[in-house]
């Protein structure tokens, strides 16, 4: 087999495999029977230069195979070309991709393998049977991580993906396409996987759709069908047996939840944790900041939700046509407000808000501070973990009364008085990373809806509880698999604990906090209070 990479006709060489051998491209096409397994394509056609592919100002769409055999090698190069007219032809609206398509690299790699459901399929890549969506693309999302990592170290050294897809040689119908918001697989970018058929039948919004979820960090704001009423909020009812981990921090976790100390949420951490296009509340911004206007996310439902999560009105690419709240809820290659400012901070850089979706999380006002640490608080930080503009800072302030004693006089008679003289401290802290591990066994009722919403989220695989490799979540019917063998599911969490200044005994604290995510600082949270007891 002989591999090479099309250049530009104005490069000087291109490579005909890993040996020396080069010919002139000046001005001529290679010859017609060299067998591709890597091309790299502006949205024109052209092809890119070793230079464009280093160039930062590019962003990388990565598309691969999963179920061609090496006859059909040809196939799969000529369904590359159909992905990129897709994305950025004239049919592509105002989505994403058409808007950015200057800025786009489209670096095709093929990798042969047996059919789809064969032992040696591409990254074991198969249509299984779905939780929700009757049957869908799956496969190693590990296994394209892996072969992605080799090809870098290998043959493309400026290979880095912004957003990675899968295409199945399948046109089995009806197969949901589906991909990985990467802030949740906690990568630089996720992984979307789609059909033959899926192009066939709906290139243009399938291409766009799951590989701005791969590359954009964006959440569906559809609703799925048979759920307009289910509330996300219904998964919080399990966010103390979510903290028990049987270790003795996870036993404090889970007791200061369940007794209200500390504010976890299982719907935080899955729907309000690094997303911009879906929030788990109308009005999401929580503190006020100079210059920056308050948003209204009007429309209730997302992310396979119908009742819990909200979503920013105009008809838009991540939306249906389903369930319909009012104008401007529904689909189309557009782009809300909010979808829009997240892509131009990703293709701009900076941050297009403050990060400002934020809550004093513990301990809760007038509760001593005595579990864990006396001098202990955390904050619910929805940004903290966001694709694009995280937070980089957090000011701690912390306030008290201290109490200055002196003399007061009665007439002739003196007594002991004081005055209540406001003080306060702050101190400034990173993030620092923090997980939660869900382990579903756990959730004991409710294991079905939450790997219904994951895998409609597009979390398809997790680690094995016993280190021993990944679990397919999405091919499982959970009701026959027994509990001691159900996954542990690892997620960044949207809470930092922070250490703060509280030394006098028999005191009322009162704190806040404000971040800063590289070019903003938010406003300040209410103040909360503590007792610093004995």
């Amino acid at each position: 087999m002989v591999a090479a990479a099309v250049l530009p006709a104005r490069a000087q060489t291109f490579n005909l495999s890993s040996a020396t051998t080069t010919l002139s491209t000046v001005n001529r096409l290679p010859p017609i029977w060299i067998k591709y397994t890597w091309k790299c394509r502006h949205a024109s056609g052209a092809g890119c230069s070793s230079a464009e592919l280093a160039n930062p100002w590019f962003k990388q769409v990565f598309i691969t195979s999963s179920g061609f055999v090496e006859a059909e090698r040809d196939d799969f190069w000529t369904e590359f070309d159909r992905i990129i007219g897709f994305m950025t032809g004239n049919g592509a609206g105002n989505s994403w991709s058409a808007q950015q398509r200057e800025r786009l690299l489209f670096v095709g790699y093929f990798v042969p393998g047996g059919a789809l459901g064969a032992a040696d399929a591409a990254f074991g890549g198969k249509v299984a049977a779905h939780p929700i969506r009757g049957f869908a693309t799956s496969l190693s999302q590990t296994a394209v991580y892996d072969k992605i990592a080799q090809i870098r170290a290998a043959e493309i050294s400026n290979l880095r993906p912004f957003t990675a897809g899968v295409l199945f040689n399948s046109f089995q119908t009806p197969v949901t396409a589906n991909a990985a918001p990467p802030s949740f697989v906690q990568r630089a970018f996720g992984v979307a996987k789609f059909t033959r058929q899926d192009l066939n039948e709906r290139g243009t919004y399938i291409t766009t759709h799951e590989l701005a979820h791969a590359g954009l960090n964006f959440l569906d704001e559809y609703v799925e069908k048979g759920f307009a009423d289910l509330n996300i909020r219904q998964l919080d009812a399990i966010t103390p047996l979510a903290l028990f981990d049987w270790s003795w921090g996870g036993f404090v976790h889970a007791i200061s939840d369940l007794l209200g100390v500390y504010d976890y949420n299982v719907s935080e951490i899955l729907a309000a944790n690094g997303n911009d296009n879906v929030t788990l509340t109308r009005w999401p911004a929580t503190v006020y900041t100079p210059g920056y206007g308050v948003e209204d996310y009007v429309y209730e439902g997302g992310m396979f939700f119908g009742r819990g999560t909200w979503h920013t009105a105009g008809d838009n690419l991540m939306n249906s046509n389903y369930v319909v709240r009012g104008p401007g809820d529904g689909q189309a290659l557009s782009h809300s407000g909010s979808q829009q400012r997240v892509i131009n901070t990703a293709f701009g850089g900076g941050a297009g808000r403050p990060n400002d979706r934020l809550r004093n999380a513990g301990p809760k006002s007038g509760w001593p501070a005595v579990f864990g640490s006396s001098t202990h608080v955390m904050l619910y930080d929805g940004d903290k973990n966001h694709h694009f503009q995280p937070t980089q800072s957090y000011t701690v302030q912390v306030g008290w009364y201290e109490r200055n004693w002196h003399t007061c006089w009665a007439v002739f008679v003196p007594y002991p008085c004081y005055d209540d003289i406001w003080r306060t401290a702050q101190t400034n802290v990173a993030p620092t990373a923090r997980a939660l591990d869900l382990k579903m066994s756990s959730l004991y009722g409710l294991a079905n809806l939450t790997q219904g919403a994951m895998c409609a989220a597009g979390i398809s695989e997790v680690p094995k509880p016993d280190g021993s490799g990944s679990f397919r979540l999405c091919d499982q019917d959970l009701n026959s698999v027994a509990d001691n063998f159900l996954p542990t599911v690892k997620f960044s969490v949207p809470y930092q604990d922070v250490e703060v200044p509280a030394s006098q005994w028999l005191t009322t604290y009162w704190w806040r906090f404000s971040t800063y995510n590289g070019v903003v600082n938010s406003g300040w949270t209410g103040w909360s209070s503590f007792y610093r007891s004995l």
